[in-house]
């Protein structure tokens, strides 16, 4: 009989994913991951399945492997001009089949990654209850296959989560991205331009993000809950914070330039808190050292 704590996990080498396996293994899941390309050595951690996310046949043959009675999709697209991608229709696709397998194989929980950026924008913290309004075709996507999902596990009896993911910072970010920005102009001693440096925003650690959805996975708390510190932080703090640590506070450019952008998103952490009992382990400044010592 196939194993009860077994999790079968998408986007496990991401941003997020990567840090996924520690709070997993320490929640005493047994991890099965997709694996595109075939490189990942077998481990004591995680066992790698060979498969496309984009290819039916390949997800069901993981998932047959898996037995799984549990589902955590993390895999999406979130580099270059994602969120106006057509590939994000894909993902959606994508999502559907494994519900379809993961039910077929007897899987009981399922949980799926979303994004801050379904809610229409407020000045206050955002509930799981306020109003939704995603507009770019990665929002809409994410809206799309949280509503599809939920109505394929109610109708499965599959238990379903939702993380609507904040702001995301961590180790190995892409380039181009704030805190790689940052760090690599200020270490070469340049000066580091910020144009919007008012804006607000609710700023998560990977690790701290990736804990969060081993807890809700491991929870019985169905529905939305939004995975986010819930402490509002501006740019301008954000940009300081980490060029204090780096010694190089004075090559700091800080304007706040005309945007059409929201300039308050934070996220309310009841539910994730209360319900899921999950609370964030890294303020800004202790996962920004982290960071800064690993790339030393």
């Amino acid at each position: 009989m196939p194993c009860s704590r077994r999790v079968f996990v998408t986007g496990a080498t991401g941003l997020i994913g990567k840090e996924l396996i520690s709070p997993l293994k320490q929640a005493g899941f047994d991890i099965f991951a997709l694996d595109f390309d075939g490189r990942h050595p077998i481990s004591a951690d995680v066992t790698w399945l060979r498969g496309n996310l984009f290819d039916e046949n390949s997800v069901a043959r993981a998932l047959e492997a898996a037995q799984a009675q549990y589902l955590l999709n993390m895999a999406w697209c979130t580099t270059g001009d994602y969120q106006s991608s057509n590939l994000n229709f894909d993902f959606v696709r994508a999502g559907l089949a494994l519900l379809k397998y993961f039910a077929q194989y007897g899987g009981k929980r399922a949980v799926f990654a979303g994004t801050c950026l379904e809610y229409a924008p407020k000045e206050t913290p955002l509930k799981e209850t306020d109003p939704l309004l995603p507009v770019s075709n990665y929002a809409q996507c994410k809206n799309a296959l949280h509503g599809l999902a939920e109505a394929f596990c109610a109708s499965n009896d599959i238990s379903f989560g939702y993380g609507r993911i904040f702001y995301v910072y961590g180790k190995g970010e892409a380039p181009g991205r704030l805190t790689v920005s940052l760090i690599s102009q200020l270490k070469a001693g340049q000066r580091a331009s910020i144009s919007h440096a008012q804006l607000t925003k609710d700023y998560m650690y990977t690790k701290d993000i990736a804990a969060a959805f081993a807890a809700l996975l491991d929870s019985d708390v169905q529905g939305a809950v939004n995975i986010c510190t819930g402490v509002p932080i501006s740019l301008a703090h954000y940009a300081r914070t980490l060029a204090q640590e780096l010694g190089r506070a004075n090559l700091l450019d800080l304007q706040q330039l005309p945007t059409e952008q929201p300039l308050y998103i934070v996220g309310d952490n009841t539910r994730l808190v209360q319900e899921v009992g999950f609370a964030p382990a890294y303020t800004l400044q202790t996962a920004l050292t982290e960071i800064l010592q690993e790339k030393k």
